[in-house]
């Protein structure tokens, strides 16, 4: 239920198969898993957390990261066992992604138990609120980020990542004084470390993602197919710039960069690798490149900004990032459904970027709403960040995002993310509950999701 530039490249992506350029084809990758099937009965706690240790230390966990795996296990294990799916077939899979493990639960519950995955805990009417439920905010506290998908016929995947430790480069590296780009290639891996070197120590924030501060972890990103790097050499053979990039769905690629570290040269550089990023994904199926982190001056005149998501860190003051995207095909005409207190944004924003839709405006027209709604929470603790999601509708949702926003705050959660789906009409539902809980329209990414995305951000109260 969490992501941006940290852990994963880029926040809103969702777990998939990670498509990995080979060539100029893109081909589809499968991280390596570990299986246990048995059923949600607190009796096997001890086999699930055995499993869990012994298949982490196998995929190369450290001892600390091992030990905040197993909390967010034995939490949510007990959920499973005491409110979820009591008694249920329970699959439990370990997925080894190089750069992180990740702890899935697959299992089926009723459609009345749905609502209890909620992270907001049931508040009773004397005020109580239900501990049995507290466990998945516990889970994830220990973990780096924790998920939910529901999928048809009321079968859950519920996962928690843990991210391996990486060491930060100590090493510096004096930047090239030939700026010119001989060649660009796709880097082996010392190659590719040291690239992350020079974009570590040459590119400020917020225009440089976190992973590039650690070399052995852009490796096992690249590895795993998590995203591709190019990288840019003069006639010296020293890496004088590169890009990062990798698809966030099928139709929209995500790109880091290009970056370029020599004085001179730098307009040339910057557009030889993005050529060269764009003719390694033109032969798929995207339909636009969106620039997550930043953008050359000289390379703007080709992208249409997106918009800035505000970020607080900490210490110091909010950063400004800003996004940009870019049409690597024809535009398809297609339809989207907006609440009508949006639908004035969206047909701006529609203009502005030059993307034909067709905007449908919900209509209620006084049918009934049953059932408790059920958000996703993807939650980034080292980034205090989490992104929220709706997965099921229902006729609590307004009280359901201010639920939700009043425990993120006071948890101190400093930055507050709500996506909703444009191709997902009921979606547009959430839009006066978001816009009362102080959200507002931050940026529209096209095709990030069944259609396009509006990324409605907040933030919580200062610590």
């Amino acid at each position: 239920m969490l992501p941006v530039d940290g852990e994963r490249p880029f926040p809103y992506t969702r777990p998939q198969k990670n498509p990995v350029p080979k060539g100029n084809v893109m081909i589809l990758q499968k991280p390596p898993s570990l299986n246990l099937a048995l059923s949600a009965n607190a009796d096997y706690l001890s086999v699930v957390m055995s499993f869990v240790e012994r298949s982490a230390s196998v995929f190369g966990l450290g001892r600390a990261e091992q030990g905040k795996l197993l909390l967010a296990t034995e939490e949510i294990f007990m959920v499973l066992c005491n409110v979820l799916c009591p008694g249920k077939d329970l699959d439990v899979r370990l997925v080894n992604g190089l750069h992180y493990v990740r702890a899935e639960f697959h299992f089926v519950s009723s459609e009345l138990n749905l609502g209890g995955l909620n992270i907001t805990p049931t508040i009773s009417p004397d005020g109580e609120a239900d501990l049995q439920q507290m466990g998945l905010l516990i889970a994830a506290r220990s973990a780096d980020r924790l998920s939910l998908n529901v999928e048809r016929r009321q079968r859950v995947a519920l996962s928690v990542v843990k991210e391996k430790a990486y060491p930060r480069s100590a090493e510096r590296i004096p930047p090239p004084e030939d700026g010119e780009a001989a060649a660009v290639e796709t880097p082996d891996r010392e190659r590719l470390k040291r690239f992350a070197v020079l974009a570590g120590q040459s590119v400020p924030d917020p225009d440089r993602p976190s992973f590039l501060n650690y070399p052995g972890k852009l490796a096992d990103m690249a590895a795993a197919g998590d995203c591709h790097v190019l990288t840019a050499l003069n006639r010296k053979k020293e890496i004088v710039g590169g890009i990062v990039f990798g698809h966030r769905t099928e139709k929209t690629v995500w790109c880091c960069g290009p970056y370029v570290f020599p004085r001179t040269g730098q307009p040339e550089i910057a557009e030889t690798l993005l050529e060269a990023c764009i003719a390694k994904v033109a032969r798929t199926k995207a339909l636009g490149l969106l620039s997550i982190s930043g953008l050359p001056e000289g390379l703007r005149r080709d992208f249409e900004p997106l918009g800035d998501l505000t970020f607080r860190p900490e210490e110091g003051p909010p950063v400004q990032r800003s996004f940009f995207y870019r049409h690597l095909h024809e535009d398809p005409v297609c339809e989207v459904w907006a609440h009508a207190a949006l639908a004035d944004h969206l047909r701006r924003e529609y203009g502005r970027l030059v993307l034909a839709r067709e905007i449908r405006i919900l209509s209620d027209m006084g049918e009934a709403r049953s059932g408790r709604s059920l958000f996703s929470a993807e939650i980034d603790g080292e980034r205090s960040e989490v992104v929220l999601r709706p997965l099921l509708p229902g006729a609590d949702l307004p009280v359901n995002v201010e639920r939700h926003v009043r425990l993120l705050q006071d948890e101190r959660y400093r930055n507050l993310l709500f996506e909703l789906d444009l191709g997902i009409s009921w979606h547009a539902e959430i839009v006066p509950a978001l816009l009362r809980s102080g959200f507002r329209p931050a940026i529209l990414l096209p095709f990030a999701g069944r259609s396009d995305l509006v990324i409605f951000e907040a933030h919580a109260t200062e610590s």
